[in-house]
């Protein structure tokens, strides 16, 4: 983060000095004597100096973020921005600068002819105004408008943007220097300079007015989802690498990205809808959970217009390892419809609750049945996945438990804490389910407690425990080998969708538990206490936060100890001003695009798959992959401690992962960022096994509209 802060308070400042160097350099063949131009010129070079010694860190910025971040981080910059400010750097440098510096004063009051004509070439102040657009597209695409693995296209576009915006001054000043050519006098009026100033920044701007509404018209109509697709993009494939898919064989080529293939039919192939497991036995387990408006008053008496399941906020769905469950989703007053997605639970592709893609939505008056074995214990929540962005912010979510038949510990006391935020008649809150203030719980001394902490909201969240050491037992569900007490000035940070288990054993003195650093008052918390609840919880300063790649004993599995993959996909995540479905949004794209034109990535069953996320854009990502579990295996670029498993992976701006899992789990899967407002603007991919044919279609004809 520290280079794009640095890099774009240098590319601002380039393009500020660049822009007072050319004003000045218009201005020098109206100088009126000798000192004047001597003195102009002077000040010209100390400014262009300034602005080329800061170009020089702004360089070795990037050199410094190549050398220990990696290619990935800056091969944008370098292939479309870095050409675009050292061409015109290079020429100022190389054919204007020695010409300014060699001018030499011929005395008396007016300068020498043939300074005059040097200073008046239209090369002069163009190489300057050349130069500010350069650090001003290098400024603005560093904010918003990224470029992330361009083509030749996007080079050239820049530089042709540049020459379009630089044809008006160039006419305003190739007329000047013809009149001093002729020997004809320059008007030297302030007025008349402030027209022709003025005259030339009006049809500048037209230009660029011009350029604006045709690309505004063309990206509108570009960005334009279809009424009805099957969410795989057949353009654009990728197959990391990896041998031939059915999908390139049958269109007959083989690339690493495909472009012209063909959706394949044949035999050996299955429909996402068949995907079901074995549901043959009777169900051990049934729940029934009804989508519905409520209006639900919070602890502090706030009210909440929610949608929910059940009229609750957070029903909790308690099942044994094990068992068959069966849960039959009914809408009840949800117009846009609602599903299903169990998050982090692999479940069977037809039971993943993504309308379009696993099934179709399900609408007022529907129902649909869910049915599966639970095969994974621990920690799970469920939400629905039909316009997610804006169902599960007001409500539609809930916690899935799978106990162990036959866990090694057991505890006293077990507490739920799931995390959201919601909009209420009184502004956002901050609420445990429904409790936004402060709880108490009594807890004898030597009791074990499990705190089972999920995070609904969009943003990662820190949590702090205090008053006793603790452990952390599972991440994502996933079971932690051998976790050591961790100090109770150690932060917790989750990510959108994350979970932690964390368990302590009760000392004979308060333990406090709160959402947030140790200075905020006002968000919820809970305190642990044996006799009397202290009036008012007091937290010391965190000294450190929670590192899973240095915790406990590492994941041992198949893709540890792999040597070679079968297949390795990027996912480089970035941002940039743009539209998307006719509407203008500030984008978070995937290797430089939205869905739906990020490629599909294929796999084959029985593949081990590894991928790289690398994180240029502003913010964070949680990366949640549908139906798997990936193992950590590298971060920035160094192999982490101990390889841990997760369902979802927040990536902090600046950072890289290297993740891996082995494609067990045949289907169509989303991955996507589960920051849901991100998702909703295309950050969304699909991951596609070769032999799977898609049943449904997503669009505003069939109603689908996952995100």
């Amino acid at each position: 983060m520290f280079e794009t802060i640095s890099s774009i308070v240098l590319t601002i400042c380039m393009t500020l000095l660049w822009g007072i160097a050319g004003i000045v350099a218009t201005g020098l063949p109206y100088s009126q004597t000798s000192d004047s131009l001597k003195k102009r010129r002077a000040f010209l070079l100390r400014v262009g100096g300034a602005a080329l010694l800061l170009s020089a860190l702004w360089y070795a910025i990037i050199i410094g973020q190549l050398v220990t971040s990696g290619w990935l981080f800056v091969e944008g910059t370098v292939k479309a921005i870095i050409p675009l400010t050292l061409l015109s750097q290079l020429y100022l440098t190389v054919t204007v600068w020695p010409r300014l510096k060699c001018l030499r004063d011929s005395g008396g009051d007016a300068p020498m002819t043939e300074a005059l004509r040097t200073v008046a070439h239209p090369s002069v102040p163009l190489s300057f105004y050349a130069a500010a657009l350069a650090s001003g597209i290098a400024a603005f695409s560093t904010v918003f408008a990224q470029p992330v693995l361009p083509g030749p296209f996007e080079v050239v576009q820049r530089m042709m943007l540049v020459a379009l915006l630089l044809l008006v001054p160039a006419i305003f000043a190739r007329r000047r220097y013809a009149k001093v050519v002729r020997g004809e006098p320059l008007q030297r009026g302030l007025v008349y300079r402030m027209v022709n100033f003025v005259a030339a920044g009006t049809l500048t701007a037209v230009v660029a007015i011009a350029i604006l509404v045709s690309n505004v018209l063309a990206g509108v109509q570009a960005s334009k989802l279809p009424e009805a697709s099957d969410m795989m993009n057949h353009d654009r494939i990728d197959e990391g690498g990896g041998a031939a898919t059915r999908m390139s064989a049958g269109s007959g080529h083989h690339r690493h990205e495909q472009h012209g293939a063909h959706h394949q039919t044949g035999t050996g192939t299955v429909e996402v809808a068949a995907l079901t497991g074995d549901i043959s036995a009777p169900a051990d387990v049934k729940f029934e959970l009804v989508a519905q408006q409520e209006k639900i008053p919070l602890a502090s008496g706030a009210v909440i217009d929610a949608w929910t399941y059940n009229g609750e906020i957070a029903p909790e769905l308690r099942v044994k390892h094990g068992d068959m469950v069966e849960v039959k989703l009914i809408n009840k007053d949800i117009d846009s419809g609602v599903t299903i997605h169990w998050h982090g639970y692999n479940v069977p592709n037809a039971m993943d609750g993504v309308p379009g893609m696993t099934q179709n939505v399900v609408k007022p008056g529907q129902s649909f049945t869910y049915k599966f074995r639970a095969e994974q214990e621990g920690t799970y929540w469920f939400h629905s996945h039909q316009q997610a962005s804006e169902q599960v912010v007001k409500g539609l979510f809930g916690t899935l438990i799978v106990e162990s038949k036959q866990d090694a510990e057991t505890f006293d006391e077990q507490f739920t804490v799931i995390n959201h935020r919601w909009m209420t008649s009184q502004g956002y809150k901050h609420a445990f389910g429904k409790e936004d203030g402060w709880q108490t719980k009594q807890v004898k001394p030597g009791k074990k407690v499990k705190l089972r902490i999920i995070n609904t909201h969009k943003l990662s969240q820190k949590y702090l425990l205090q008053g006793t050491d603790f452990r952390i037992m599972s991440i994502d569900g996933m079971r932690i080998q051998d976790p050591q007490p961790l100090s109770d000035q150690t932060a917790l940070r989750l990510g959108s969708g994350g979970r932690y288990d964390v368990t302590f054993t009760m000392p004979d003195r308060p333990v406090l538990f709160k959402l947030g650093d140790y200075k905020n008052t006002s968000n919820p918390g809970i305190i642990f206490y044996t006799e009397t609840p202290p009036e008012e919880p007091i937290f010391k300063a965190e000294s450190a936060e929670f590192d899973p790649s240095d915790y406990g004993n590492p994941v041992t599995n198949d893709v540890t100890a792999a040597k070679k993959f079968d297949r390795e996909f990027q996912m480089i995540l970035g941002n940039e001003m743009g539209f998307y479905n006719g509407t203008f949004h500030f984008l978070w794209t995937i290797n430089g695009e939205v869905y739906p034109r990020v490629p599909t990535f294929f796999v084959k069953e029985g593949d081990s798959v590894k991928t790289t996320f690398v994180n240029k854009s502003l913010t964070e990502h949680p990366m949640h992959l549908h139906g798997h579990h990936m193992t950590v295996l590298k971060k920035n670029g160094e192999k982490v401690k101990t390889p841990w498993l997760t369902d979802t992976l927040n990536v902090l701006p600046g950072e890289s992962y290297e993740v891996a899992f082995v494609a067990d789990n045949p289907g169509m899967w989303m991955d996507h960022c589960h920051n849901l407002d991100h998702a909703a603007t295309g950050m969304i991919l699909h991951l596609m096994y070769d032999h799977v044919r898609a049943s449904y279609e997503v669009g505003t004809r069939t109603g689908n509209l996952p995100d």
